[in-house]
């Protein structure tokens, strides 16, 4: 009898454990998302200032949004996992330096060119090419984040849902693919 108590305790224990594990696995998962919709949130702002005000507002907007990536990258560092996050911490950091570059030195030139009341043809085809190139980065990058979060739920047995912005996100892909 004393036998089969142990047990029982014994797997009491790893059961706990295990829920332990897999709320610190969600807690982990949840921090980087919720970052990540902060920003996303602060792109949408940007695009929305782009179409409605002026260059002086949006190189603001587009500044706010780099400090809400520095503040990020910031929290990115302190973040911690003790075990195996299956590479999602790195591609997490590399997808916020991807976003920093991004809205520091590509978008001040196509907010710039943008709202240039003289700009040529060649300026509208180069800001068309720096938004295409950023693009096509940023799917490798994002790709490379989706996989390491997948392998990582995969691996804590954590199901993944579509974050609530992802809609938003094809909704402004399909349109500027028309």
């Amino acid at each position: 009898m004393k036998k089969i108590a142990l047990i029982c305790i014994a797997a009491i224990s790893v059961a706990s454990c295990s829920f332990l594990d897999s709320k610190k696995a969600t807690d982990y998962n949840n921090k980087i998302v919720e970052e990540q919709s902060k920003i996303i949130k602060s792109v949408f702002e940007l695009v929305n200032v782009m179409q409605t005000s002026d260059s002086l507002h949006a190189q603001q907007k587009r500044a706010e949004l780099v400090t809400i990536v520095d503040a990020a990258i910031k929290n990115a560092h302190t973040l911690s996992y003790s075990g195996d996050d299956k590479g999602l911490k790195a591609s997490y950091q590399k997808l916020l330096q991807f976003y920093k570059k991004t809205m520091s030195e590509d978008y001040t030139e196509i907010i710039a060119i943008s709202f240039n009341k003289n700009a040529k043809a060649s300026d509208a085809q180069r800001v068309q090419e720096k938004v295409d190139a950023i693009s096509t980065a940023e799917s490798a990058v994002d790709k490379e984040f989706q996989d390491a979060q997948m392998a990582f739920a995969k691996a804590h047995d954590m199901k993944v849902q579509e974050n609530e912005l992802q809609q938003q996100i094809n909704k402004i892909n399909s349109e500027s693919e028309h």
